[in-house]
Parts: structure tokens; sequence; C-alpha cells
């Protein structure tokens, strides 16, 4: 089996984030322990993401925008499962933003 690379994108701006800001802060999301993971449109699309949060996602406040929240660590797991199942290129992993000083 071959291990799967992955990158994340950058964190959303805050100033994008808005009104969501103010959950991300409550549920403390923030960037070291926490990343967001999505599904790219295309066929499939709901399958693929309803398998990404049975196994991932976080406990609780689990979403954001199309985003599910998974811990950071699990990044590389996430990325070698849809490897596995042949849609690793279908896989969106973003940063979250630093936590407020």
């Amino acid at each position: 089996m071959t291990d799967a690379t992955f990158e994340f994108w950058t964190a959303h701006p805050t100033s994008r984030l808005g009104d969501r800001w103010a959950a991300l802060r409550r549920h403390e999301l923030f960037d070291p322990e926490w990343c967001l993971a999505k599904v790219t449109d295309g066929k499939g699309r709901r399958q693929l993401d309803q398998l990404l949060r049975d196994e991932f996602a976080r406990a609780g406040f689990n979403t954001v925008f199309e985003y599910t929240v998974v811990a950071k660590d699990n990044a590389g797991r996430v990325a070698q499962r849809f490897t596995e199942i042949g849609h690793a290129d279908r896989l969106v992993l973003r940063l979250l933003p630093r936590a407020p000083r």
C-alpha cells in the first residue's frame, strides 16, 4: 500500500468567516488541533462526504460551511482512506484560523 500525500489549503481569512467566526471561537476550532476536510463536487459526492463524516468527523459541532471538522492528527488517515478507495483527488484539507489573542 502506498502512503497518501496531501497538502493543506490555507485557512479562511477571519474577515470572510463573518458571523461564523463566533461559532468557531465558541467551539474552539482553531489551528493546530483541528482542520477542515471536504469532498469536491462530482459523481458520488454525497456518499464520499458521508464516509468522511462517519469515519473522521469531530464529535458534536462537526461542520463549518461545506467542510467537515477533523482532527489535524487524523489528516493523514483521511488522505490514506481516500487513496484506498480511489478518490484522493476529490479530497480538500483546509487549515483553520489561529486562536484569537
